[in-house]
């Protein structure tokens, strides 16, 4: 991995804010169809997990990210999952990944969330990868605001 494209909150403006780092959760219950469920070291989950611990801690991004095991992220007709997300933040749950091939999208991928508002990612900017294997994107709690017009008229009109 080029150490290099991973610069960290790249200036102040557009990161996200936060006192405390974002999470990387890795489904470690994660395995192919057919796979046996023991041992877990075995899983692809597991391995995922194992590897992306690994890389997160060698790079500049680990003051920023924790990895951490997930028993279940509940994507098992799509392994591996992993699920991604800051306070005051948009999360997002990706399926598909491979604990071999993987992992140097998904840390490109987090240094492009931490450089973003509000960990806003549209899928073009996302490495390709990860643009297709996103399961959803949850908006921040207490965050953005929608307008809802139907609920500004006023009843009988």
């Amino acid at each position: 991995m080029d150490q290099d494209s991973l610069s960290p909150l790249e200036g102040s403006k557009g990161h996200i804010a936060h006192s405390q780092p974002s999470v990387l959760h890795v489904c470690t219950s994660c395995r192919a169809r057919g796979a046996q469920r023991e041992p877990k070291e075995n899983r692809a989950g597991f391995k995922l997990y194992q590897n992306l611990r690994r890389i997160l801690e060698e790079s500049p991004l680990a003051s920023y990210v924790m990895v951490k095991p997930a028993e279940c992220l509940s994507l098992c007709p799509r392994p591996c999952g992993i699920a991604l997300s800051s306070p005051g933040a948009w999360s997002y749950l990706f399926a598909d990944q491979d604990p071999e091939q993987s992992p140097d999208d998904i840390v490109k991928c987090i240094s492009i969330y931490l450089n973003t508002k509000e960990g806003f990612m549209p899928r073009d900017r996302r490495p390709a990868s990860l643009g297709a294997s996103v399961m959803g994107r949850i908006p921040p709690q207490g965050g953005l605001c929608v307008t809802d017009n139907s609920s500004s008229k006023t009843r009988g009109q």
